[in-house]
């Protein structure tokens, strides 16, 4: 029989998703997406619900089917045997039901089943009063298959439109029949109004063995952020016998402010306190981390570490921001730091800047200091740097000009000399160009005058410069069709050539305060300066030839490979140097400069690059990586790279670096990473970890060996990632950086 009354929806749809959903956040968890994740390929085929996820309509018609219906006198309809309830793609069918007419009530039992597009429910008995839109179930077990969760509640009662309440809850996202993880709770109460939720007795037990309990803990039940603890970070120093914990509390404060303190625990160091302070408006934002440790027991001394970072837009072209980092000593990044390569750490970098941007001009104010950590010559202080520079459309054909200015007063009260210096770069250039060539003459002047204090006997307090520097680029684009193997290809073949005339301008009278050389590759074949800014500026007569070659898939495009190889041709000695002291360059030509990379469809990738000093017959620096990557599950690299010395015929270094991240099966993977110091035989770090899949949880353990100095001993240290899919993941962002920092291309899957 069917009766075709429109009551409202029964409240199982509303409030059900919200407890479940509840659940997932009591560590504050993400919420999954259906279709792209990937976490539960393991668990197997689940029983799919209805597609499309329809909106509640009360105008939908609530249709009853049955074997056996009555209708008493005091408006009770009675069914039994198969019994459905259906209202648009919600079904709910049970073994008896009373459906009371006047105050539409619904009271079913036996093998009661609920499902709709996003939720199933089974439960012994049902009470749903649909005029208030409340009701309970009792002994309900649900089933949430875009989360890939189920568990049970022994009774949820929804008080009113905003309260619900849940006795004996479970959670887990295992398979039915292997529980490995669930998260219990004796009571939990959902409050819509305030979007909030609080539990009692909440545990999280693991292969039946409890790990984590607190007696009370409240949660958010919509997109709301909520105060309380997350997961902690755990990490075990073996050569120095110390155990890391860090436990951070999560603090809203206000929908656009928010705080994590974090204690962390060092047995042998002492206490921690570390805490980030985040905010946003709409016209900024910013960060504030700091970190304190009062007398550190191993280090004899006080450590800490403060950094803020700020973004303001002040108008659709003014914007600024402030960046300022410091720590209380140069050991610090190596001790306790974020960083898994902490001596590379050289200096903490201070730096205000006001910018404003148009369609045709770029201007910057920046006030520029720094904290040196290692290294005996800090970089001068910047107070102020201003640049500006057109930025105008440059269009081919036709006469274009440009135009760079760049003051900057240099502040050192250790350093002779200090002083201010302006430059202005204006210049034109006339780029003809065609489909197949392209011809660039370019003509700029640089002006630059100095106005010192605390100079240096022989140096005059306001030095000049004026040069022009002349540049013609060109080249030609060739193409041809050839095969490799089935694969019609387009093979390119690009010569360029490059002339350079900059007039000598004796430069040794002039103060050095940023300038440095540039590392000499193929790009470097085409710059006008092999200088970096402005205090020298190379004197050239050369020629600069390339030659470079692609191969391109015909039906798509697709670069399969490059190859580069240039040199330059010298027509003078170069005189300019940074210092005075250094040897005029009087070579006839320069190093070979060459570069390969390639990408093929077995999943195999190349690149090179490679100096070579034609005098010596040596190799000058080399490189050179070779990987293959099906996914991110099967990654394989070996990486080498050397410089060679030819003065002194010695290598500056000789590395080598294998790393790996490859799944065995569909559970098991390893993780390995060797980087080794060829030149001084010695181990720099060592890698070796396994990580292991199931359908509803995952470890990894990985054990490093490294030294945090080229010189130091061996430190070994051991790290266990625990993650529990859809509830939390314990330590997983200190192991996620250790991996990606040292195997490379290594993607974390979450």
């Amino acid at each position: 029989m069917q009766n075709n009354t429109t009551p409202a929806c029964p409240p199982l749809r509303h409030y059900l998703p919200i407890l479940l959903m509840a659940l997932l956040l009591l560590c504050q968890m993400t919420p999954l997406r259906a279709g792209t994740d990937t976490r539960w390929l393991l668990c197997g085929p689940t029983t799919p619900l209805p597609a499309e996820e329809q909106a509640f309509d009360p105008a939908a018609p609530l249709e009853f089917s049955a074997d056996q219906a009555s209708f008493n006198k005091r408006g009770t309809s009675v069914l039994s045997g198969n019994v459905e309830i259906r209202q648009g793609n919600r079904e709910l069918t049970a073994a008896q039901a009373l459906y009371n007419h006047h105050d539409r009530t619904v009271r079913a039992t036996g093998g009661i089943h609920y499902r709709d597009s996003a939720l199933e429910v089974t439960g012994e008995s049902a009470r749903l009063y649909l005029q208030t839109n409340t009701g309970s179930f009792d002994s309900a077990g649900y089933r949430l298959p875009q989360q890939h969760a189920h568990g049970t509640a022994s009774r949820v009662a929804k008080v009113n439109k905003n309260i619900t309440r849940l006795q004996q809850v479970s959670y887990t996202t295992c398979n039915p029949g292997h529980i490995d993880w669930q998260l219990r709770a004796s009571e939990i109460r959902l409050d819509q109004n305030s979007k909030m939720g609080s539990a009692r007795n909440v545990s999280v037990r693991f292969k039946n063995v409890p790990f984590f309990y607190f007696p009370y803990m409240v949660f958010p039940i919509a997109d709301e952020r909520l105060s309380g603890f997350l997961m902690p970070d755990i990490s075990i120093n073996l050569s120095q016998n110390t155990t890391d914990i860090a436990i951070p509390y999560y603090w809203n404060i206000a929908p656009n402010y928010d705080a994590t303190i974090t204690p962390r625990v060092i047995n042998r160091r002492g206490l921690m306190l570390g805490a980030e302070f985040r905010y946003l408006t709409p016209a900024s934002s910013g960060r504030l981390n700091g970190e304190y440790l009062d007398n550190d027991r191993v280090y004899g001394r006080t450590r800490a570490l403060l950094r803020f970072h700020h973004r303001s837009r002040f108008t659709p072209r003014w914007s600024g921001t402030v960046d300022y980092n410091y720590v209380s000593d140069r050991d610090y990044f190596i001790d306790m730091g974020d960083s898994f390569n902490p001596n590379t750490t050289t200096h903490q970098e201070r730096r205000l800047t006001v910018t404003y941007r148009d369609n045709d001009w770029l201007f910057s104010g920046t006030l520029l200091s720094y904290q040196i950590l290692l290294g005996t010559t800090p970089p001068y202080q910047k107070f102020p740097q201003l640049k500006l520079k057109y930025v105008g459309r440059q269009e081919e054909n036709r006469l274009n000009y440009h135009i760079a200015g760049d003051y900057t007063y240099f502040d050192d009260n250790a350093r002779q000399p200090t002083g201010s210096r302006f430059d202005i770069t204006p210049g034109a250039s006339f780029p003809i160009r065609s489909q197949a060539s392209y011809l660039i003459p370019r003509i700029t002047l640089h002006h630059t005058l100095y106005q010192l204090d605390n100079t240096p006997a022989e140096m005059e307090p306001t030095p000049s410069r004026t040069l022009p520097v002349f540049s013609l680029d060109s080249g030609v684009f060739l193409e041809r069709l050839t095969h490799w193997g089935d694969t019609a290809m387009l093979q390119t073949l690009e010569p360029r050539l490059f002339y350079l005339y900059v007039p000598y301008r004796n430069q040794s009278g002039l103060p050095n305060f940023d300038t440095a050389a540039y590392t000499f590759d193929y790009s470097q074949l085409f710059r006008e300066n092999r200088f970096t800014n402005a205090d020298r500026i190379n004197d050239a007569n050369q020629l600069s030839t390339g030659l470079t070659t692609r191969f391109l898939e015909s039906n798509n495009g697709s670069e399969r490979l490059k190859a580069s190889i240039g040199q330059i041709f010298y027509f003078n000695d170069r005189r300019v140097t940074l210092d005075s002291t250094e040897a005029t360059e009087t070579a006839g030509s320069s190093d070979v400069a060459a570069e390969l990379k390639g990408s093929f469809r077995n999943h195999w990738s190349v690149g090179s690059s490679l100096l070579w000093d034609p005098r010596s017959e040596r190799s000058r620096r080399f490189s050179t990586r070779l990987q293959y990557k099906r996914d991110h599950r099967h990654l394989f690299t070996i990486d080498y790279r050397h410089q060679y010395n030819p003065l002194d015929d010695t290598y500056r270094y000789r590395r080598i670096d294998i790393s790996t991240a490859w799944a065995i099966n569909p559970h098991w993977h390893m993780l390995g990473h060797w980087d080794y110091d060829l030149d001084k035989e010695q181990i720099r770090e060592t890698l070796i970890g396994f990580g292991y899949d199931s359908c509803c949880w995952g470890i990894r353990l990985v054990s490093r060996e490294f030294r945090k100095e080229s010189e130091a001993e061996l430190d070994r240290a051991i790290f266990v990632n625990l993650e529990l899919k859809g509830l939390s993941n314990i330590n997983g962002k200190r192991i996620d950086a250790l991996l990606k920092d040292g195997i490379l291309g290594y993607e974390v899957n979450r």
